[in-house]
């Protein structure tokens, strides 16, 4: 093993059926006697929230809500929920939901304890210190964001993605209640689930510990190492078993807890080691074409996995063991090739788009796309195999 390597996460990680109940219990080991419980419409509707204002309630924890959460949040909303907010007294925020509301609160947590505009921070190492604590309640099983320390957000001006990036944005506390994810649709099910497998995946592909690429280790993600191979293994082989029960009987519990768990560790694993070809390639169509990150994601995954064989055989080949595959007396690199097809198999038995043309995009859009996503080459200089435009243009045609 060379060279030195760091581990960060959540606080604390709380974890379990019935685990809401322990919101404020949470927010008060903080120190807080006022939160803000920041929220989306169509969990309210759901009546999530419910039971996070009641365990705040029985903690003595003064509680307001805040249900301007979107999915995608734009820099505009982060001005807005902060604006609703600031003032208040709130010495915790309390973020329920998938990534976006969590993301969401992310931000606004860094606005209310630094001030400024939100573009001050995009980018890594611009959050100055410490910022208001946040507790994040997740409600699917796949984002990671209650343990990351990145908050995308989305900027329709200038039609990219914006990402604040730093330590001090990983929750103090981290809540997985697998019941509260039972009232998840399948087709989100399905997305947060393959975004899970691409999270383990990618963070088992990165170069090792960044001195593959002669890169010294940044503030969040510093490559792959021990501890995140760890994670990252055992999150992969829970969604190839759990994966397709949890879309298509919703009411599993076992299922859901499980697909809770590997979300938790792909997580941990990706928000440390980082990320590869996949998220570069799902930001420009992404946004290119309105669907959701983890359909995209688990779009491009094989394609990127299936370009990456030459790099790192002998992982892509665990990767198809992990997912039950038969690999009995084959060569490393045909089980390699057994990897990708395990993952088109699972993309096409959760609904997962299979190729770019069922996302409207023809073969004219294709070069544009590798060009603006060469430019992401935080994420790029991470892939195992260099990437220029032309081999991003070649996976996209792949991919159509």
């Amino acid at each position: 093993m060379r060279g030195e390597w760091r581990f960060h996460t959540a606080g604390e990680i709380i974890f379990g059926r019935g685990a809401v109940r322990r919101t404020g219990e949470a927010v008060r080991r903080h120190g807080a006697l006022r939160a803000c419980l920041i929220t989306d419409p169509g969990l309210v509707s759901a009546g999530l929230h419910e039971a996070v204002l009641q365990s705040l309630a029985e903690a003595g924890v003064g509680a307001d809500l805040y249900d301007g959460g979107q999915a995608k949040p734009t820099l505009e909303a982060v001005v807005a929920c902060t604006a609703a907010l600031e003032g208040k007294g709130y010495e915790v925020l309390v973020a329920l939901g998938g990534g976006s509301n969590i993301d969401l609160a992310k931000a606004v947590a860094v606005l209310l304890r630094h001030g400024g505009q939100v573009d001050d921070y995009v980018g890594e190492h611009k959050v100055p210190g410490p910022v208001l604590p946040l507790v994040a309640v997740s409600t699917t099983a796949g984002t990671g964001s209650e343990v990351s320390g990145a908050s995308v957000l989305a900027d329709p001006r200038r039609a990219r993605r914006a990402a604040i990036l730093s330590n001090h944005l990983r929750p103090r506390s981290a809540i997985y209640d697998p019941l509260l994810t039972l009232s998840c649709p399948p087709a989100v099910t399905a997305d947060a689930g393959i975004d899970a497998l691409t999270h383990a995946v990618e963070a088992y592909m990165v170069v090792d510990h960044r001195t593959e690429a002669g890169i010294e280790p940044p503030g969040v993600y510093s490559g792959r190492s021990p501890l995140s191979d760890l994670l990252a293994e055992q999150a992969i082989a829970l969604v190839g078993r759990y994966l397709r029960r949890a879309v298509y009987h919703g009411g599993d519990v076992e299922a859901r807890e499980a697909m809770h768990l590997a979300s938790l560790f792909a997580g941990m694993a990706f928000s440390n080691a980082g990320l590869t070809a996949v998220h570069a390639l799902e930001y420009p169509v992404g946004i290119a074409t309105g669907c959701t990150h983890g359909a995209v994601n688990g779009l491009f995954l094989p394609y990127v996995m299936e370009y990456n064989i030459p790099a790192c055989p002998e992982r892509l080949a665990t990767v198809a063991r992990l997912m039950g595959e038969e690999v009995e007396g084959l060569l490393v690199w045909e089980v390699a090739e057994l990897a990708v097809e395990a993952v088109e198999r699972l993309k096409g038995d959760i609904g997962i788009p299979l190729c770019l043309r069922e996302l409207g995009l023809g073969e004219g859009e294709l070069r544009p796309l590798a060009e603006a996503t060469a430019q992401i080459t935080r994420l790029l200089q991470a892939n195992p195999r260099p990437l220029d435009v032309d081999a991003l243009e070649g996976i996209l045609i792949q991919a159509l």
